[in-house]
């Protein structure tokens, strides 16, 4: 998206992390490499790879990410240690042929559903934890540093029967 490495940025220094950017069209495998390098450099143990928006159905984006993930891998073995997939709620029943896709190819071992704050209610959650028994690890219910939330089953309940 237009402006999203900007826009990661910025909130990276909202809240004091340090950032490791590549150049717009640059290889998203490379930028990787450098992030894991500085990380390491500087004594920090987590990473968080956050990679462009892509459909399931465009293979070169698919490719990139498993790339990304032979890159991590051979700098360290043991990574990625958890792979999130953010989900789009008002992609509805979608979700689930995006998840089987990214669980193929980039080992997703959680979800994060967002924009749970408009007309969408999640339903989907309950489907994925049902059928691929990945946990939940927060809901996004807007777009303020604070709406990004632990994952509350009970919340979500009342979400989708309505009476939340």
């Amino acid at each position: 998206r237009a402006a999203a490495i900007g826009q990661l940025a910025v909130w990276a220094e909202r809240i004091g992390v340090p950032i490791v950017k590549g150049p717009e069209g640059g290889d998203p495998a490379s930028v990787v490499f450098d992030g894991l390098k500085a990380a390491t450099d500087r004594g920090i143990d987590a990473l968080i790879v956050d990679t462009a928006g892509r459909l399931q159905n465009k293979r070169e984006l698919m490719d990139e990410l498993a790339k990304i993930r032979r890159v991590l891998g051979r700098l360290n073995p043991e990574a990625p240690h958890d792979v999130v997939l953010v989900l789009d709620a008002t992609n509805g029943q979608n979700a689930l042929a995006q998840i089987e896709t990214f669980r193929e190819v980039a080992g997703v071992s959680g979800l994060i559903m967002t924009k749970l704050d408009g007309t969408a209610r999640g339903g989907v959650l309950v489907a994925a934890a049902e059928q691929y028994g990945l946990p939940i690890h927060a809901i996004g219910v807007g777009e303020k540093i604070d709406d990004l939330r632990p994952f509350d089953p009970d919340l979500v309940a009342r979400v989708i029967a309505g009476v939340a």
